[in-house]
C-alpha cells in the first residue's frame, strides 16, 4: 500500500490517540517533492510511558522505521529496520524487548500498537 507522508502521518496520530496517547507531537516532519516521500517523527506520551515513531517514506512505501515504546526512560520494546542484526532470521526487520533482540515477523505499525496496548495494560 503507498501512502502520501501526510496521510500517514494523520493515520498514526489516529492510531495513538485511539490507544489513549495524548501530547501526540509531530517533533520532525520533512516532505519530499511529490508528497510521497520524506520523514516524520512523532512523539505520543501516556501514564509515564512514552512512543515515538520514526518513518522514512519513498514512492509511498515505508523504507525506514523506528517504532519506541519507554517506560520512563526505560526502553521496553523497539521494533526497526536498522541493517545491524544479520544474524535474525527477518534481517533487516527485527525487535527490541527489554535487552533482547528477537526476529519481526510483522513490522506494521498495527502491530507495534497492539503490543504496545499489551503492555500498558498489564
Amino acid at each position: 500500500m503507498t501512502h502520501t507522508l501526510a496521510d500517514r502521518v494523520s493515520y498514526v496520530t489516529g492510531k495513538l490517540r485511539e490507544l489513549g496517547f495524548h501530547e501526540v507531537v509531530l517533533a520532525a516532519y520533512r516532505p519530499g517533492v511529490t508528497g510521497r516521500e520524506g520523514y516524520y517523527k512523532l512523539l505520543a506520551v501516556k501514564s509515564g510511558y512514552r512512543v515515538f515513531v520514526a518513518e522514512l517514506l519513498v514512492g509511498g512505501e515505508i523504507a525506514k522505521y523506528s517504532y519506541t515504546l519507554l517506560h520512563g526512560e526505560r526502553p521496553v520494546l523497539r521494533y526497526d529496520n536498522a541493517p545491524h542484526h544479520p544474524n535474525i532470521e527477518t534481517f533487516p526487520h527485527h525487535k527490541h524487548e527489554n535487552d533482547e533482540v528477537k526476529p519481526l515477523h510483522d513490522s506494521s505499525i498495527e502491530a507495534f500498537l497492539e503490543e504496545v496496548r499489551r503492555v500498558i495494560e498489564k
